[in-house]
């Protein structure tokens, strides 16, 4: 005897990016092609080698600090306040809000990336010489700023969302760069497979637009150091691309069972079909050029899913605007999709909100529950000198309108983890086919 796989489908949507702070004013934006890169506004920016970013714009910062006074007051972290705000927004759009249902068995699993160091603390902690001075950070430790690593870990975003919003289950941080959120997700769909949970707010948060992290991606030769025409700054699969653009935000959804959003009445924006991992086993800072972990995570999605590859309509790509990211993931596509890589429709989120990093998987699975949801796939911008070596269909510049069965977004990072995820359209207890 066998028994029924548990299903898991998306009842909630919430987004925080540089193209605002609302899920549907993002959806007509990215379709219409809105570039959300501008000018950084940091304090000094204009010395910064990196001058176009994917920043929420202070008019939204200010909303969300207002809706989060108390947090906002006490600590002040980007990422923790963004990651309340989708969140909230996604808890919302569910239903749940209401503090109803079984708590103990609602939880969470986010994405977050690397903590805040302050130059202002490392200076404080330097002595005469500008060497670190272990008297001096034992003296000033507990006046760090409020925005540094020491006052939020990682892990600070995930209990606060689990501790407001009373999600009192599952409660897990994944930090594994880039892919951080897609695996987030995907690991919140097999807790609620496998029986631990029956909710799960799942996604991503994360910013590094700050003097250190931003340094960080100039010294490793990925930033764009463009300062001219920002909002074309980001262009995926071009030939005259400049190198990825920082992005800061969050994307949560809320993931559930099947018959617990039904009997509750919960609208159902997709089903979640599969979920895949690997590790390239290469290099720390460069994707196998081959492509081999892609695919291998590719793969797994699909097998998860148990759909035929011609059953993929749409990929959301990592799409970096990177040499070697862009090449490869092209290289990986084939592989895996072999003649059908050509019929599918492939764009990057990121030509219009830039990399959110460790939560870039999340607004991105957002945007492809919505293409699923209503068949309308948002372009890659700033295409304008294809790249001989990326030579299948990236939407450039145009959205389409197309059927979209089933649909892949992957994320890939530093360190050669890569995740895939697959959602299709739900119809209730029968097949769609």
């Amino acid at each position: 005897m066998t028994s029924r796989r548990r299903r898991v489908v998306v009842t909630g949507l919430g987004v925080a990016t540089a193209l605002g702070l609302d899920v549907e004013e993002n959806w007509q934006k990215l379709l219409a092609g809105t570039s959300g890169i501008r000018r950084l506004s940091l304090p000094f920016a204009a010395k910064s080698a990196v001058q176009g970013v994917g920043e929420v714009v202070e008019g939204d910062w200010k909303k969300i600090e207002e809706e989060f006074g108390r947090d906002s007051s006490e600590e002040g972290e980007r990422r923790t306040l963004f990651g309340l705000w989708a969140a909230k927004q996604a808890l919302a759009d569910a239903g749940v809000l209401d503090g109803q249902g079984e708590r103990d068995r609602y939880g969470v699993v986010l994405a977050a990336g690397l903590g805040i160091n302050r130059l202002e603390d490392i200076e404080r902690w330097l002595d005469a010489g500008r060497r670190f001075s272990f008297v001096k950070f034992g003296r000033s430790y507990t006046e760090v700023h409020r925005e540094s690593i020491m006052r939020n870990n990682s892990h600070r975003t995930s209990v606060l969302i689990g501790k407001v919003f009373g999600l009192r289950g599952t409660n897990c941080t994944v930090t594994s760069a880039c892919a951080s959120a897609t695996q987030a997700i995907g690991m919140g769909y097999r807790a609620i497979r496998r029986g631990d949970a029956d909710l799960i707010a799942a996604g991503g948060s994360d910013s590094m637009i700050n003097p250190v992290g931003l340094v960080f991606f100039v010294l490793l030769g990925a930033a764009s150091t463009s300062s001219e025409n920002l909002p074309e700054s980001c262009r995926p699969f071009d030939r005259k691309r400049s190198g990825l653009v920082m992005g800061e935000g969050a994307g949560i959804v809320v993931l559930e069972e099947e018959s617990h959003a039904v009997k509750r009445g919960a609208r159902i924006y997709g089903e979640v079909a599969g979920y895949g991992s690997s590790l390239d086993a290469y290099q720390v800072t460069a994707p196998d050029p081959r492509g081999l972990g892609a695919e291998r995570s590719m793969k797994a999605a699909i097998e998860d899913a148990g759909i035929p590859i011609d059953g993929i309509d749409y990929i959301n790509a990592h799409g970096t605007s990177t040499k070697l990211n862009d090449a490869m993931e092209t290289t990986a596509i084939k592989s895996v999709f072999q003649d059908h890589a050509n019929r599918i429709a492939i764009s990057s989120s990121k030509s219009m909100i830039g990399h959110l990093l460790a939560a870039s998987g999340g607004p991105e699975f957002v945007y492809t529950v919505l293409t699923v949801k209503g068949d309308a796939i948002h372009p890659t911008i700033n295409i304008t000198n294809r790249d001989p070596k990326c030579d299948l269909d990236y939407v450039p510049n145009e959205k389409r309108k197309k059927t979209v069965r089933a649909a892949l977004s992957n994320s890939f990072g530093f360190g050669g983890q890569n995740a895939s995820i697959i959602v299709k359209k739900y119809c209730g207890e029968n097949s769609c086919n």
